[in-house]
């Protein structure tokens, strides 16, 4: 019995232990074209579809295979129904809870030409509602036919705002505003060491117990 007991609290023991579940809103929903897909035709632009509307301070980059920047800029496009609903983690009284997002919001990156043949790839840098970084890259195999650069094109050299490299939450814009700006702050997310530490003071408990349980049976086996 003492061995069964000393199993069951260390797979408990283990359970707690795991990081708890990352706070995820605001997450990339689908790309145009799909992460790992080829593309054999010239596109005037790539589409990334997020749970909700990046802040005017994100930042999106399109590379060429030699590390070539051809973006021009980026727009955010009409919400629209996801083709299916994409489940994120909210953080509500303590608790973890799943949550459904139905609708997602396009940014449209247009692409100023095709240079090369290979791998391309998307990059973006944005932060959620809850002050949570937004951020990932998006990886395709370019095929199709080459095409000239537009006349007196120059890369572009610009970097990530610095609210975005420090994860402090930008004014957001409501849904549906276009680039209106909105005078609402973002609510900032919630202090991980609040929400965290009470795993580990119930996980060294746990591994006290282990601990006892197994000596306990030790102790009997001896006899």
């Amino acid at each position: 019995m003492s061995r069964k007991i000393a199993a069951v609290l260390a797979a408990v023991a283990v359970a707690v232990l795991l990081p708890s579940p990352a706070q995820a809103h605001g997450q990339l929903a689908f790309s145009d074209p799909a992460d790992r897909s080829t593309v054999t035709e010239p596109r005037e632009s790539v589409r990334l579809v997020f749970t909700e509307k990046p802040t005017q301070a994100a930042y999106f980059t399109v590379k060429a295979p030699d590390g070539t920047r051809v973006d021009h800029g980026w727009s955010g496009g009409e919400p629209k129904p996801l083709p299916s609903p994409v489940q994120e983690l909210t953080l509500r009284d303590g608790n973890w809870e799943p949550q459904l997002y139905k609708i997602g919001f396009p940014t449209v990156i247009p692409v100023s030409h095709w240079p090369q043949t290979g791998v391309y790839t998307i990059t973006y840098l944005s932060v959620a509602s809850d002050g949570d970084k937004v951020s990932g890259e998006i990886r395709f195999d370019y095929q199709g036919r080459l095409t000239a650069a537009p006349a007196g094109w120059t890369p572009p050299t610009n970097q990530p705002d610095p609210q975005l490299l420090g994860q402090t939450a930008p004014p957001r814009q409501p849904a549906g505003s276009g680039n209106a700006t909105s005078g609402v702050e973002a609510a900032p997310g919630p202090d991980p060491a609040s929400t965290t530490w009470p795993y580990w003071v119930l996980a060294g408990l746990v591994a006290a117990l282990v601990v006892g349980g197994v000596l306990v049976h030790r102790r009997r086996t001896a006899r």
